[in-house]
């Protein structure tokens, strides 16, 4: 790997323990069986006979879900697939306002692409796979006279007006009219817009609570339309708790979940694959009353290589021994960080793994093991860069973890406030 690539995983993970959008694979450990059967049974499978699926993703805060969800991205891209990962919470996107998360989709939805790079904002967003959609029409025909013939042939979408808004911003970017395409994207991405661009794109919708579905219904069809295999959705539930707030936001929540599980499988969501990753399913299932047995039912069956149809998939049964899992990772970031600094560390495994029988002792504390590992453990391989030979007792490695538990904690302190305010 390139040195300052790996500088820039070392850095993210050493902060914040939280994986970079690139280069996971350098230090993915007891995700293969997993991603296999995501692969071969629906990315390569069934999504290829225009048909949909539901995922719910569960594991500790800290325990590999935001992991697990870039995993199936670089997966997704590199099967043709458009993808939209989605950081839910309860301020900017919260599950119980679907017109937020389609905003949010449209503005984080990506075509195809090469992961060992940093995206840049310039990948993301409808406008990014629109020009993806206008560049491929001019590299494969470019002939003014079909142009015409092929945008009437185009599947019609759910929503009219998002089908004249996609055809008018792709024809707007083949007459070279930046600004109308920039006029029609702002409305594709939920903002208001002027009559006049109203009349000219005839649009006639608006994108609230009462029209959300079915504009997100409307983008999975237009994108599997197009030449993509089809979107997939990747939603985090990143933080401790959940995105939604009071009860009745989490009734409006569960609700608009269980219609989106009941909608896989039918052609209305052609080659379209959903991936909601939640902290605890307690959190999304304690609670009486309809809307919850209904989603218990669909929601109850485990996801594995003897059951591909099952719908939960738990990170932290992925078949290995805590501290093996751990040992295993020490070890590619060991990789990573020679990469990194061409730094020889033969003396690193012992203290690792010092640290992490440690470290999984301490399970009860407020962070996942996991995470207090890794940040844990690239601090300790700085250390042993700049002080070659330095091992860790038992009693270090207890007060390296210590004080790595109260930094994260602080951070997360901090970032919390600075959301509230």
């Amino acid at each position: 790997m390139e040195k300052e690539l790996a500088r820039a995983i070392i850095n993210k993970l050493g902060s914040t323990g939280t994986p970079p959008e690139f280069g996971i694979e350098a230090f993915t450990v007891g995700l293969d069986r997993l991603l296999k059967v995501v692969e071969e049974e629906y990315l390569n499978g069934i999504l290829k006979f225009n048909l949909s699926s539901f995922k719910l993703i569960t594991g500790n805060y800290g325990g590999g879900k935001t992991h697990f969800l870039y995993s199936v991205r670089n997966l997704a891209f590199r099967h043709n697939y458009c993808v939209a990962y989605v950081s839910l919470s309860p301020t900017e996107c919260p599950f119980d306002k679907l017109e937020l998360v389609y905003r949010a989709v449209v503005l984080n939805i990506t075509a195809p692409q090469e992961t060992a790079r940093i995206a840049t904002l310039a990948d993301k967003g409808i406008e990014s796979v629109l020009r993806y959609w206008a560049a491929d029409w001019r590299r494969k025909d470019n002939n003014p006279e079909r142009l015409t013939e092929y945008l009437l042939q185009l599947p019609m979408t759910d929503s009219t007006s998002f089908f004249n808004a996609v055809k008018g911003a792709f024809t707007a970017l083949l007459a070279e009219d930046l600004d109308g395409f920039t006029e029609v994207v702002q409305w594709l991405k939920g903002e208001e817009i002027t009559k006049e661009v109203r009349a000219r794109f005839k649009i006639s919708e608006r994108t609230d609570k009462s029209t959300a579905f079915r504009m997100l219904r409307s983008l999975i069809q237009w994108v599997h339309a197009i030449g993509f295999r089809g979107l997939v959705l990747l939603f985090d539930e990143a933080e401790r708790g959940m995105s939604i707030s009071s009860s009745r936001d989490k009734r409006r929540a569960l609700d608009n979940l269980r219609q989106l599980v009941d909608e896989c499988g039918n052609s209305r969501l052609p080659g379209a694959m959903f991936f909601y990753a939640v902290p605890d399913e307690n959190l999304l299932l304690e609670g009486s009353g309809p809307v919850y047995e209904a989603l218990k039912q669909r929601l109850r069956s485990t996801f594995s290589e003897t059951n591909p149809v099952g719908v939960r998939i738990n990170l932290e049964e992925l078949g290995m021994e805590p501290v093996q899992f751990l040992m295993e990772l020490g070890k590619r970031l060991v990789a990573l960080f020679q990469s990194a600094y061409g730094a020889d560390l033969p003396d690193a495994v012992p203290s690792l793994r010092v640290l992490a029988e440690t470290a999984v002792k301490g399970f009860v504390l407020d962070v996942s093991y996991r995470r207090l590992f890794v940040v844990a453990a690239v601090e300790f391989l700085h250390q042993l860069r700049t002080k070659p030979g330095s091992v860790l007792s038992e009693r270090e490695a207890e007060k390296l973890l210590r004080l790595t538990t109260q930094r994260l904690e602080r951070s997360e302190r901090e970032r919390v406030e600075s959301e509230e305010f």
